[in-house]
């Protein structure tokens, strides 16, 4: 199996949980999450399209459609976490685990 492991991910990573956070405060689970992956796609664009193509060597163009994939593909796992916790956060608060 190979795969590759981009550097820039840890920092996509906390960039999410932190916008996450903070949007939380204000919003809905539903819409924090999705507002949470709309600030870190363009840092996931970015970072990804310079890895692929000045570390992997990869053609711009293909490095385009490689980039454009991965986002698909997170947008829809945003939007499917997002919406599972929109569902759980009921569950979870009447079984009395919160962390208030």
């Amino acid at each position: 199996m190979s795969f590759t492991v981009i550097p820039f991910i840890v920092g996509g990573l906390a960039l999410l949980g932190v916008s996450a956070g903070l949007f939380a405060r204000r919003f809905r689970p539903l819409f924090s999450g999705i507002l949470a992956w709309c600030v870190q796609a363009p840092y996931v664009f970015i970072t990804d399209y310079v890895w692929f193509t000045s570390f992997r060597f990869m053609p711009p163009s293909v490095a385009l459609a490689t980039v454009s994939t991965i986002l698909i593909k997170l947008t829809v796992e945003a939007v499917i976490a997002s919406v599972l916790v929109e569902i759980l956060i009921p569950y979870i608060k009447r079984a009395g685990l919160t962390f208030k």
